[in-house]
């Protein structure tokens, strides 16, 4: 019997926790180019949106797996959208409810929970201050069209040469924004585009940093 395709063009509104509002094909495909990227250079991965921690608790996986001297490190708010692009389906406060205390204490009890760790805060405040180097994979996820620019404006400087921005909502129909902060920053055609023929989607893109 043929499968189903996976369509994701609904908005979601929530999760149980460790799972991922990203479909489970698009899922699948971020793992296999973040272990890709771990392979090519080891180092720590970085995720700038993680909600519910599904996609932080599968990237940690890959961190395990490859290179288990590094750390998977997730940044968010934990209290939602902190403002709106004005689009419907992001407004202020979306994704708020997530308790940041049981997410933590869901991840620990991961096998891959020891290499996780957990910022709460503006993306925008608190790169800075960790003063991270030797990011391999990046995993940008924040809808929004200011934090979206800011991680493309940042992460570069804090990342390894061969490493990957992987950028979730790039060219996402609800996700204008992000789209729009995204080709301020970088040339298209150094944006690999990421279509899933299974589903026919056509959203996110990735970014070698050679």
């Amino acid at each position: 019997m043929a499968r189903e395709p996976i369509r994701a063009n609904a908005p979601v509104e929530t999760v149980p926790y460790l799972q991922s509002v990203i479909p489970p094909n698009r899922l699948d495909y971020l793992v296999e180019i973040c272990r890709a990227a771990l392979r090519r250079c080891p180092g720590h991965v970085v995720e700038i949106g993680v909600y519910r921690g599904g996609s932080l608790s599968r990237l940690a996986e890959v961190v395990a797996e490859v290179c288990p001297a590094y750390r998977a490190i997730g940044i968010d708010t934990f209290a939602g959208h902190p403002y709106s692009d004005g689009h419907s389906v992001h407004p202020q406060g979306k994704y708020a409810d997530v308790d940041m205390r049981q997410l933590a204490g869901r991840l620990a009890g991961q096998p891959q929970g020891r290499l996780i760790e957990l910022h709460a805060g503006l993306v925008e405040t608190l790169l800075p201050d960790l003063a991270l180097k030797d990011v391999a994979f990046a995993h940008v996820d924040c809808d929004l069209y200011l934090p979206v620019r800011f991680c493309a404006q940042h992460l570069p400087a804090v990342m390894k040469a061969g490493g990957t921005i992987f950028f979730d909502d790039y060219g996402h129909e609800h996700c204008p924004g992000a789209t729009r902060a995204v080709s301020e920053v970088f040339a298209e055609n150094r944006l690999h585009q990421v279509s899933m023929p299974d589903d026919g989607t056509c959203w996110s893109c990735y970014l070698r940093l050679d």
